[in-house]
């Protein structure tokens, strides 16, 4: 019997001993990687593993045969999960094909976003086993959260009171002595932790990317940090009143490098090294202990009243937006808060002011002051708050654009109101739905009856 290639008897004909068998090499990778047949160390410590995770497509090429290797040659199965990814697609969700050119080089795009930004890029926003989209628009989004992280990290580096000497180890903020926004800080970072580990629980890490995306940028940077920098920046304030506000940034940037260090591990371990640390912290992030949620962080009050008050700045700017007022220009604004945030406004008066470009910033004790004279100003509603804000001077087409504006906030919440109602009206519901849900359900019903209400009289 002769080869068909070379003509050459088979038996002059032998098998390289040499030859690298991927499926079979692919099933010894659990223990074979770690000193094995050896009992190593690390082959004692890390065998068997926890969780495999791999695409869905090589079930049977890989993830079967690490199995039955690992318990023919080591008697333990090398795992007791696999969690199954998706595909990575290109941004038409076609699959990638070198023939198709539609193949997103990993080294390239590390060269022009960085790693930590492919890293993100790939693993927020995905689910168990559903295919994601790779594009240019979603490593751009995640290059820019990086630099959006970088930033702020250097600000509060850089925002450190001169009180507080240069290499001061960290330590808590004095809660005595911190402001609401601080206790928001900390509590919002506390909820966040909470929020992860219930996703890192459930393997849902795009969930847990995507938390974590919403906290550092839309809570810490863009709320916390601008309330922090006009409390730094208060001279009048106690020199502990503005260490605590420092300390606070600190401890939840802590956080939240921890958190994010498995998705983003460059980025995070460069910050964090640069941060206070305390004694018994290591040298590198990736050992450092995960955080844990401290009972007197979480505020409920605080995140209440300081999310109201977020609110009330964001209304009063997409009011100015829509009416298309100047946005560095400074106009007077009138307000009421119910009494039980009235400390809370007061202390946060300062970063209202600036915010919301408010000059001066007047709070009425009357929703009947309020809307005495509201001809020419803005109309402002959230919640139980209510505001005006006053132009420089009447203007007759800025007047129909706010009234147009609060049409459509009034029409927003009658659909939601209709929803709400048919959806308590639904007897299934009321009756098999957990009784707590069912009371959030009605206690929203009753918010949008009210600001309905609110809307009618304000257009009346």
């Amino acid at each position: 019997m002769a080869c068909k290639v070379c003509g050459r008897p088979a038996a002059d004909l032998r098998q390289d001993e040499d030859i690298f068998d991927t499926w079979f090499s692919s099933g010894l990778w659990p223990f074979s990687t770690l000193g094995w047949p050896e009992k190593t160390p690390d082959f004692e410590r890390f065998y068997p593993g926890s969780v495999m995770e791999t695409a869905y497509d090589i079930i049977f090429f890989w993830v079967a045969r690490m199995m039955m290797l690992g318990i023919h040659l080591t008697g333990r199965a090398p795992f007791r999960t696999v969690y199954l990814s998706g595909l990575i697609r290109d941004p038409y969700g076609q699959k990638m094909s070198k023939t198709k050119g539609n193949v997103v080089d990993p080294l390239e795009t590390i060269d022009e976003v960085g790693a930590d930004a492919l890293r993100f890029a790939l693993v927020n926003g995905t689910a168990p086993g559903n295919d994601s989209r790779l594009g240019a628009e979603k490593l751009e989004n995640s290059r820019n959260f990086a630099n959006k992280l970088w930033n702020v990290a250097r600000f509060v580096l850089s925002a450190r009171p001169a009180t507080i000497p240069a290499g001061a180890p960290r330590e808590l903020p004095d809660r005595a002595c911190a402001g609401p926004a601080d206790r928001w800080i900390l509590s919002r970072a506390a909820a966040t932790v909470a929020a992860v580990d219930r996703a890192m629980a459930q393997y849902a890490f795009g969930d847990a990317s995507q938390i974590l995306y919403e906290a550092i940028w839309n809570e810490y940077c863009d709320w916390g940090v601008e309330l922090a920098k006009i409390r730094l920046g208060d001279e009048h304030l106690p020199t502990a009143e503005r260490e605590a506000t420092w300390w606070t940034l600190v401890e939840a940037l802590d956080t939240y490098l921890r958190l994010l260090h498995p998705t983003m591990p460059f980025i995070t371990e460069a910050l964090w090294e640069r941060l206070p640390h305390t004694a018994g912290d290591p040298k590198l992030l990736i050992v450092a202990d995960w955080p844990t949620v401290a009972g007197e962080a979480a505020d409920t009050a605080a995140e209440v009243e300081v999310a109201a008050l977020i609110e009330l700045v964001r209304a009063v700017r997409n009011a100015r937006a829509e009416a298309r007022v100047e946005p560095a220009a400074w106009l007077p604004v009138d307000v009421f808060v119910p009494d039980s945030l009235g400390l809370t406004f007061e202390a946060l008066r300062p970063a209202i002011e600036r915010l919301a470009r408010a000059r001066p910033l007047r709070r009425e004790m009357s929703l009947a002051s309020i809307r005495m004279g509201v001809e020419g100003g803005l109309s402002v509603i959230h919640g139980e708050i209510e505001a005006i804000v006053r132009p420089a001077a009447r203007d007759e087409a800025q007047e129909e654009r706010d009234r147009a504006r609060l049409e459509r906030e009034l029409a927003e919440a009658q659909a939601l109101l209709a929803s709400a109602r048919a959806r308590l009206a639904n007897e299934a519901f009321t009756s098999r739905a957990p009784a707590a849900v069912v009371e959030g359900a009605r206690a929203r019903a009753t918010e949008l009856e009210e600001l309905v209400a609110r809307l009618v009289q304000r257009l009346e």
